[in-house]
């Protein structure tokens, strides 16, 4: 019997976030990642977006794991939903466990996760497979890559990393593993994109510590740190340097205090309870040794920071002339305009504000360099660049081709979510295989809630308003009772209205006594018919095309 090996994307493509990557050996798949990621401003009230699962519902049980390499939104965010319709033994890092439940607790579900914890650098059996676990370096600790091994030789996928050779063991990837992997011979190699066009190794540029520890010795007043909640990387600097020079710590954010009480438990770090200020200290007046870490989600550090500038936070923590603010958050797509607004109005406090750029500290995703170091190291057979837009899976693609190490178009697959890349015993069959994918969009509620026209109706609500237009009549006696009332939001400033009112009334009594002498007032298509003469006078009176909403009572 032929040994068939497939390797496939529901997400992460030609795209940044959603990730989502699929080994299918025979009968067995094995999911790799399962994120999500932020909506566009075109899409009013959609917390976010998730892969479109469909394939994996329809094979539930042939899905023996989810493989996740490290705990950031674009990587499980989208766990509490998927594990949901697809149940199975999710395999991870200690850390990335404590991350995943964070996650999970954050938007308020409480999923049966069954977790089986693996220990850096080692190799488990599931369902007759061996797969490998290697430690990387990335900006959250306990992350890994995976070596799964199908039979005809290994898929290794990196997940995030780069190449740090001084870094702390929690966060270094063990080469002596990779080593290993390529004993075993590779068949595939997956390699993450994002950074990819970078030219170098993304270290030593991807510290802070060079960046800030001169603020850390001369300022006198409170130094204030914003990062994203599961960059732990950064803020375990930030609080090496803060018992470096003895300075006090208050940790502002309850998740983020949370997460550090177990990942301290787990070894990742310890901080001296005499450093520790709780957060109804820091306003107290003197207090001017402290450290304060700011730390969120998505954009909700940039509210944080908001709420803090314009005095409003709850906790009455408001911004001193002294202070130090030092954004360590890169605005990542979908939340520019609230991370641009909030730091502006930092600006405008008179503190000091030390905005890091995405040019001063690397964020932490392979550079050209790194990509080449792995690629030699594990010398793959074949070569699928993944997560990123399409433009880094191609500079990817590029830069293996021109390593002459034997690579090129028929050995090296740029794909889009859904194609399928095929092998049987060992050889290439082709990608003219296809999976279901798309977008879903979450609103809180679950999966599946929010279908196009009603993120086409939000959108007309944020662009143009709405108008709503009761009215009774009497079929029978074809007259108007009462009415017509007009209610309008966010469509024209009602003073400067009396003249445009005026005409809607008249257009409107005229669509309904048209429909009232032709007796079809109570079908549905009168209410389309009269909707649509509204809008046309509408649209000719103020260009703007609202939602119309005509209510109509019979009596």
């Amino acid at each position: 019997m032929s040994n068939k090996v497939k390797i496939f994307a529901l997400g992460g493509l030609d795209e940044n976030g959603k990730n989502m990557y699929c080994v299918e050996i025979n009968n067995d798949i094995f999911v790799m990642e399962a994120g999500m990621k932020y909506p566009e401003s075109s899409m009013p009230g959609i917390d976010m977006i998730i892969p479109d699962i469909s394939y994996l519902i329809k094979n539930k049980q042939r899905v023996k794991g989810y493989l996740i390499s490290h705990g950031h939104e674009d990587i499980m965010g989208a766990l509490p939903y998927v594990y949901k319709e697809v149940p199975a033994p999710i395999y991870c890092s200690a850390i990335t466990e404590v991350l995943i439940k964070a996650s999970a607790k954050r938007y308020n579900m409480k999923p049966n996760y069954v977790f089986k914890t693996v220990e850096p650098n080692t190799k488990i059996r599931i369902e007759g497979h061996d797969v490998y676990f290697f430690s990387t370096t990335h900006s959250v600790s306990g992350s890994y890559g995976f070596g799964i091994d199908t039979g005809d030789g290994l898929v290794v996928y990196t997940s995030d990393f780069i190449v740090d050779y001084g870094a702390l063991p929690q966060f270094r990837t063990d080469l002596v593993m990779l080593s290993t992997l390529r004993e075993q011979k590779v068949l595939c190699l997956l390699t993450e994109s994002v950074a990819c066009d970078q030219i170098g190794h993304t270290s030593p540029h991807h510290k802070l510590t060079y960046l800030v520890e001169k603020d850390f010795e001369e300022h006198k007043g409170r130094i204030i740190t914003a990062f994203y909640s599961q960059t732990l990387f950064g803020i375990r600097e930030i609080i090496d340097l803060a018992m470096k020079y003895n300075r006090h710590i208050c940790i502002y954010d309850e998740e983020l205090r949370n997460v550090l009480h177990e990942v301290s438990r787990l070894g990742f770090l310890q901080i001296p309870p005499s450093l520790i200020v709780e957060k109804n200290e820091i306003s107290r007046p003197g207090n001017e040794n402290l450290v304060i870490i700011v730390s969120g989600i998505g954009e909700h550090v940039f509210r944080t920071l908001q709420l803090i500038a314009e005095g409003e936070a709850s906790d009455n923590f408001t911004v001193r002339e002294s202070d130090l603010y030092i954004i360590a958050a890169p605005a990542v797509p979908g939340i520019e305009g609230v991370a641009a607004g909030s730091i502006d109005a930092l600006y405008k406090t008179g503190a000091k504000v030390r905005n890091i750029s995405k040019k001063e500290m690397y964020s932490m995703h392979a550079h050209s360099e790194d990509i080449k170091m792995m690629v030699s190291t594990l010398q793959p057979r074949f070569y699928m660049p993944v997560k990123g837009e399409y433009r880094n899976l191609i500079a990817n693609a590029q830069i293996v081709v021109g390593m002459q190490q034997g690579f090129n178009h028929k050995n090296t697959f740029v794909c889009d979510n859904g194609m399928v890349v095929s092998f049987e015993d060992g050889m290439y069959r082709g990608n003219q295989e296809t999976v279901p994918v798309g977008d879903v969009l979450i609103d809180g509620l679950g999966i599946a809630d929010i279908g196009s026209q009603v993120i086409t109706d939000r959108q007309k609500l944020s662009d143009n308003g709405v108008l709503i237009l009761g009215i009774t009549v009497d079929p029978k006696k074809k007259v108007i009772v009462a009415g017509p009332d007009i209610q309008m939001r966010g469509l024209i400033f009602l003073k400067d209205a009396e003249s445009f009112l005026d005409k809607l009334n008249q257009t409107f009594q005229e669509a309904i006594m048209a429909e009232l002498n032709s007796g079809k007032i109570t079908t549905e298509d009168a209410k389309v018919r009269i909707r649509e003469q509204v809008v046309r006078y509408v649209h000719r009176a103020t260009g703007k095309d609202p939602m119309v909403l005509p209510i109509i009572v019979t009596v």
